[in-house]
């Protein structure tokens, strides 16, 4: 038997001892989603912004449980066939654990598919169709209101508020712009208030052609289904033309880069929606803060939600860990998130404060217990005013 010399024996020792601190000190990553590039940039900067300010708030506590904590973010260009080599890229990396987003519908019902295998978790803080919390996905969560409720709001404002008589209903093609628009269409034939018209636009011809049709078709409110891109091209053809229908539409178009394409001819637009300013929120103000400290701008309140829905993520999979311990699996990961219960807080100075938006809880199918509804005017300096807050309780209300 050969001899084994002391020095010997306690260099091996110290590198079994590096090699299984190494293993431990894993790297758990979390994906970001969004169109970070083309017209809709906007979305997907501040989902990766909101995002990275999460991750950076907890990243010495990971460390500290023996984990590296990494946000990586990908460009899904808002599109379905796009979001496919995404969403398996994702799935392929098993270092991943969870994925904030997608904001466009049709996207994230993309990614929930794709995940569906292996429970990759997502929680989405933009993606509002109806229809992708019926999947019976339990990896799929969202902390926005659905569309239902939204279509529901935008026809009591249209019937109560502007008391029109007829409503010309325009969509931009796409999973959010449709839905969204035929929820409000059920919702104004409830409400016995005429569509004089329902088109669908998405390049130069098709708005020419619905500009001409509602022009001639004079109604009291234009709707639009759809994103701010297409929605301010829409609105500047419109006013061109001189129609001057008062102009509604969903929270596609709340965000600063709506106003930014349309110019003086975005006041007076009015939309419902599931984000809106973060001034509306009452323990933003550290929020919007380190926002500004960083990236020298103030936040839209997609950035809020990204945010919250990122503590969410990593709430959840903290509770997986012990100090030391292994590497949940993503199912373990998925099904902590859809148990989770953040309270609501009242001052971000609460080192413990999670949520901006208010207390996160989900049902069964994935959607947040309780949440706010916004509608939303541009003033004559462009600027959103509130109108009225809608409260919605996902556990009694139906979309």
């Amino acid at each position: 038997m050969p001899k084994i010399h002391f020095r010997e024996a306690r260099g091996a020792l110290a590198l079994s001892v590096l090699l299984l601190c190494s293993a431990q000190a894993a790297t758990l990553r979390i994906a970001a989603v969004g169109p970070m590039t083309g017209d809709l940039a906007g979305f997907g900067t501040e989902i990766k912004r909101g995002a990275e300010l999460a991750i950076q708030d907890q990243v010495k506590a990971f460390k500290a449980l023996g984990h590296d904590l990494v946000l990586v973010s990908y460009d899904d260009q808002a599109s379905a066939q796009a979001a496919g080599p995404v969403a398996k890229t994702i799935a392929a990396d098993k270092s991943i654990l969870g994925v904030i987003g997608a904001y466009n519908s049709s996207v994230s019902n993309v990614l929930g598919q794709t995940f569906a295998a292996t429970k990759l978790a997502m929680v989405s803080p933009g993606s509002t169709n109806d229809l992708l919390s019926t999947h019976g996905w339990t990896h799929f969560n969202r902390v926005v209101s659905p569309d239902g409720a939204q279509g529901v709001a935008a026809a009591t404002y249209i019937a109560e508020q502007l008391k029109a008589k007829s409503v010309f209903v325009v969509s931009d093609n796409t999973a959010y712009g449709n839905g969204l628009s035929r929820i409000l269409m059920d919702n104004l034939k409830e409400r016995k208030i005429a569509v004089p018209g329902y088109v669908g636009v998405s390049n130069a011809a098709q708005l020419a052609s619905a500009v001409a049709r509602i022009r001639a078709a004079n109604p009291s409110v234009v709707y639009f289904g759809g994103t701010y891109d297409v929605g301010a091209d829409l609105v500047k053809a419109l006013r061109a033309a001189g129609v001057r229908a008062t102009f509604m539409g969903g929270d596609g178009l709340d965000s600063s880069e709506f106003v930014k394409r349309t110019g003086i001819e975005g006041a007076g637009v009015v939309y419902t929606t599931v984000l809106g300013p973060v001034s509306v929120f009452s323990n933003a103000a550290l929020f919007a803060k380190k926002y500004q400290d960083v990236y020298k701008t103030k936040p839209d309140g997609l950035a809020v939600y990204a945010y919250d829905a990122t503590n969410v993520m990593l709430e959840a999979l903290r509770s997986t860990l012990t100090k030391g311990g292994a590497v949940p699996t993503r199912p373990q990961v998925s099904d902590a998130v859809r148990k989770l219960n953040l309270p609501a807080c009242f001052s971000m100075d609460n080192s413990r404060c999670l949520t901006v938006t208010g207390a996160i809880a989900f049902t069964p199918s994935g959607e947040r217990q309780k949440s706010r509804l916004l509608i939303m005017k541009f003033n004559d300096v462009l600027a959103p005013e509130l109108v009225t807050v809608q409260n919605v309780n996902a556990l009694t209300t139906k979309p």
